[in-house]
């Protein structure tokens, strides 16, 4: 397996990229900037071309989401404002608005049709809470408390970011205390606490059969952890900084991460080993992302860019 570069946009936005997703089943790709914009562009015979801008954005984008049918995006800013659209043709569909600090990662409940509810699962920043939130009623239809890390400091709870498992039986969130937990979507219980991080937690995904978490943290590792049993089945290490974003492939044979470092790394799931080590990005790779197919690779840093490599 290996990752090819395709495009390297510099200057995609006039400050640094924060987040990025791939619209469902398409060639779409959105990403967030601190330049208080967040962008959609189609992907052309390999190349980007942007479609549209949503501005004023306050203060910065810090996550943007897709829902699973391709039907509807969301935009977290840093002020805890949530932005929703409809994807077809970029109108409005809904605020979110969350108490200052209360928002920071989002990530959408799956649907089989976009005739279902479109539920958005947050992550709570300082409220210290995972939420769900349904958008056609603009109703919190469900709340929950992060448990802490035992052993740091209170000062420390903020909820970074939040994962939402395939099937939709369950979420993940991480924490600035290292916290990690998983949690029934139904009841919102906490059903395991997932420990071995110290330092913040700012990337968290799914494996596609819905059966491990994996977790990238300040502490320059990537652990991986058996949602059913609450355990820690692995830890990978590789980068030489803080591990702030981590994808897992749509087959789940492969993750991607991004670094501190400025360094994409590629990691086969099978011998547990990084194949490859990507240096087109010259600071913090803050986002990546796999395109729904799995044959392509979003990532987006602090030096303003999105590059995008072929998968194979």
């Amino acid at each position: 397996m290996r990752l090819s570069l395709l495009q390297k946009l510099d200057n995609a936005h006039e400050d640094s990229v924060w987040t990025v997703q791939w619209g469902a089943g398409s060639n779409c790709l959105v990403t967030g900037s601190v330049d208080e914009t967040a962008k959609i562009w189609a992907q052309e015979e390999d190349t980007l071309v942007q479609q549209h801008v949503f501005t004023d954005i306050s203060l910065g984008a810090v996550s943007v989401a897709v829902d699973s049918t391709g039907s509807a995006g969301a935009i977290c800013s840093l002020d805890s404002n949530i932005l929703l659209w409809n994807m077809a043709d970029n109108t409005f569909l809904a605020h979110a608005k969350q108490n200052p600090s209360e928002a920071w990662g989002i990530a959408f409940m799956p649907r089989a049709s976009p005739d279902e509810p479109l539920v958005l699962a947050i992550a709570g920043g300082s409220s210290n809470k995972v939420r769900l939130w349904d958008v056609t009623t603009s109703e919190e239809i469900l709340s929950a408390d992060m448990p802490p890390n035992e052993s740091k400091s209170k000062k420390d709870r903020f909820v970074l970011c939040i994962a939402v498992a395939p099937d939709g039986s369950k979420f993940a969130a991480g924490a600035m205390d290292g916290a990690v937990a998983v949690f029934d979507a139904k009841s919102g219980h906490v059903l395991h606490q997932l420990t071995g991080h110290f330092k913040p937690v700012r990337g968290i995904s799914f494996t596609p059969d819905s059966k491990h978490v994996l977790t990238a943290c300040d502490d320059c590792h990537v652990n991986m952890y058996d949602v059913q049993g609450g355990t820690l089945v692995d830890s990978f290490s590789g980068h030489e900084n803080w591990v702030v974003s981590v994808a897992v492939h749509p087959d789940g044979t492969a993750f991607v991460t991004g670094g501190a470092d400025g360094k994409v790394k590629l990691w086969d799931m099978a011998t547990k080993t990084c194949v490859q080590t990507l240096n087109e990005h010259v600071d913090q790779v803050w986002g990546v992302a796999w395109r729904a197919d799995g044959s392509r690779v979003a990532s987006v840093s602090d030096d303003r860019s999105v590059c995008i490599f072929d998968f194979a």
